[in-house]
C-alpha cells in the first residue's frame, strides 16, 4: 500500500490518479474539512487527519510500504515519527526555494525541515521541484496567462533578466514515481526543474506567444517597487505580492538536473513544449 499526503493538491491529485491507474492501492491523508469525494470515487482510501493538530497521521501513514509526502515539507517531523520503521521508501517533496538567499520565514521553514530529513536513518529520497506549472490552475503560469489575456500590459519589478526554470507537473509526477521505485538511491536529493533556464522576460514572452498575446512589459525600478510596498503596508493595505516575492524575482533560479536525469531517468519538457501541451491546438 502507498500512502500519499497532499493528495488533493495540484500535483498530488495527478499523482494519485497515476498510481490508481497503475493498479496500486492508495491511502490518502486528507484534512477533516477538505472535500475528498473525487479521491474516493477514483478508488483511493481516505483517512482524515491534520498535521497542524497532529491528529490521524499515524493511522494514515502506518503500515504503508511507500509514503509519498507532498504536503508542506514543514510537517516532516510528524511524517518521520509516524511511518513504520520497516518502510521501503519515503519520498519527500520539498522545494528549490530552499536555496533562496532572500530572508524569509518560509525559506527558514524549508531549511529546518530538510535538516530533520538529513538526520533520519529512514530510506528517504528528497525531491526539490522548481516552479510547477501545467493544465488548470497551477497558481503560477496559469495566473500569468490569465492576467495577460485580460490586459497585455505587465509591470515587472527590476530588469526581468534573472533566470527561471519552471517544471511541467507531469514531469514532477514521473520523478516521484521513479524515486519511489528506484533501488539504491536512499538518502539522496534531486533538483527537479525544466529542461533549461530562461529569463523572466523570455518566460513572459513565451506565455504570451502560447496564448496569442504580445505582452507589453513595463520594467519598474526595484527601489520604487519596494518603496511602494512599504507605503502600502504602512497604510494597512495588502498588496498582491510581498517584499520577499519581489526580491526572489531578482534571483537566478537555474539548477542542474543531471543527477535526476541519471538516477531517475528524468526527461523534462522544454518550457515551450509544456506550454504547447496546455494551450496548443
Amino acid at each position: 500500500m502507498i500512502a500519499v499526503t497532499g493528495a488533493t493538491g495540484y500535483t498530488g491529485s495527478l499523482l494519485v490518479r497515476r498510481l490508481l491507474a497503475e493498479g496500486e492501492t492508495v491511502r490518502c491523508l486528507v484534512r477533516p474539512e477538505t472535500d475528498a469525494g473525487t479521491l474516493e470515487q477514483l478508488g483511493a482510501e481516505v483517512v482524515r487527519g491534520d498535521f497542524e493538530a497532529s491528529e490521524g497521521i499515524g493511522g494514515a501513514l502506518g503500515g504503508a510500504r511507500i509514503v509519498l509526502h507532498l504536503a508542506s515539507i514543514r510537517y516532516v517531523r510528524s511524517v518521520l515519527e509516524s511511518v513504520d520503521k520497516t518502510i521501503e521508501r519515503l519520498v519527500l517533496v520539498s522545494s528549490l526555494r530552499r536555496f533562496s538567499l532572500v530572508p524569509d520565514p518560509t525559506v527558514d521553514e524549508v531549511v529546518a525541515a530538510e535538516a530533520l530529513v538529513l538526520e533520519s536513518q529512514l530510506p528517504w529520497v528528497l525531491l526539490r521541484p522548481s516552479m510547477i506549472y501545467g493544465p488548470g490552475d497551477d497558481r503560477n503560469i496559469s495566473r500569468l496567462a490569465t492576467g495577460l489575456r485580460r490586459r497585455r500590459i505587465l509591470p515587472i519589478p527590476g530588469q526581468g533578466c534573472y533566470l527561471h526554470q519552471p517544471v511541467y507537473v507531469e514531469d514532477v509526477v514521473a520523478a516521484i514515481l521513479a524515486a519511489a521505485a528506484k533501488p539504491d538511491i536512499d538518502h539522496r536529493s534531486y533538483a527537479l526543474a525544466g529542461l533549461e533556464p530562461l529569463s523572466y522576460d523570455a518566460l513572459v514572452d513565451a506565455v504570451g506567444a502560447a496564448i496569442g498575446v504580445r505582452p507589453f512589459k513595463i520594467h519598474l525600478p526595484l527601489w520604487l517597487v519596494l518603496c511602494g510596498l512599504g507605503a502600502a503596508r504602512g497604510l494597512g493595505l495588502r498588496p498582491a505580492v510581498d517584499r520577499a516575492q519581489v526580491l526572489r524575482l531578482q534571483e537566478d533560479k537555474a539548477y542542474s538536473i543531471a543527477e535526476a536525469q541519471t538516477d531517475l531517468a528524468y526527461v523534462p519538457l522544454a518550457f515551450a513544449a509544456g506550454l504547447n501541451r496546455i494551450y496548443g491546438g
